[in-house]
């Protein structure tokens, strides 16, 4: 029987440490080629994908990137599209993984929500390639990419949601919860997306962090103050 290996990585960019299983290294985390077949394809698409664009990008020139046949790349994706879905899948999983972990060590739910905010967009700046991928390169590509971003933006608002909840009267509804945590989401991608990513700066990431924070945090705390008003 093969133990289930668990190793731990510290990022020196972001102070944070990394476990990963099975001796398999977090994508966010590469910065060259990996030997597994499978994430030589995912890491090779990543970046051609976000330097030439998803439709411009051949299944030749992935499998030429990753040093890896053509045949071995039908055995795990049977299209680009396919490739692309995975990768956005997985790179979806670690930033939300890395999010709830920054948000479970606070207690009050401010701080909850700075941390979620903070380690989101730290992970954007640090990791420009793989937010570019999610925020822009995939933008449009087709239904099924469409339907991982939509579920990917979805998983966010819940986590939003399910952070907050606790700490707002059963009064208010739900679905109203839901929807501002909805919105929120997307406001936060269209703060990082012109001003961390399409801008390069990383000096304003604290900055906009707490003033994002404060936008969250009024927007929930809307909701209870309408609530009054209307009893």
């Amino acid at each position: 029987m093969v133990e289930n290996i668990r190793i731990i990585v510290y990022d020196i960019n972001t102070d944070t440490y990394w476990y990963y299983e099975n001796g398999m290294m977090p994508l966010l985390l590469l910065t060259e080629m990996p030997s597994d077949a499978r994430e030589k394809l995912l890491y090779a698409g990543l970046h051609l994908f976000t330097s030439k664009g998803f439709k411009e990008t051949s299944v030749l020139e992935i499998v030429e990137q990753a040093h890896v046949s053509k045949t071995t790349f039908y055995q795990h994706f049977r299209t680009k599209e396919e490739l692309l879905v995975s990768l956005f899948q997985q790179l979806a999983d670690e930033i939300i993984e890395e999010v709830k972990k920054a948000i479970d060590k606070e207690k009050k739910v401010t701080y909850k929500a700075y941390a979620g905010i903070h380690r989101y967009m730290e992970l954007c700046v640090t990791r420009r390639v793989a937010a570019k991928l999610l925020l822009l390169a995939s933008v449009g590509v087709s239904q099924a990419v469409e339907k991982v971003r939509r579920e990917a933006h979805q998983r966010f608002a819940e986590l939003m949601f399910h952070t907050v909840q606790s700490e707002i009267p059963e009064t208010v509804p739900p679905e109203q919860i839901r929807i501002v945590s909805q919105a929120m989401v997307g406001a936060v991608n269209e703060v990082v997306i012109q001003n961390l990513i399409e801008s390069g700066k990383e000096e304003a990431l604290d900055q906009l962090a707490r003033l994002l924070n404060r936008i969250v945090v009024g927007s929930f705390a809307h909701l209870l103050w309408k609530k009054k008003d209307t009893d």
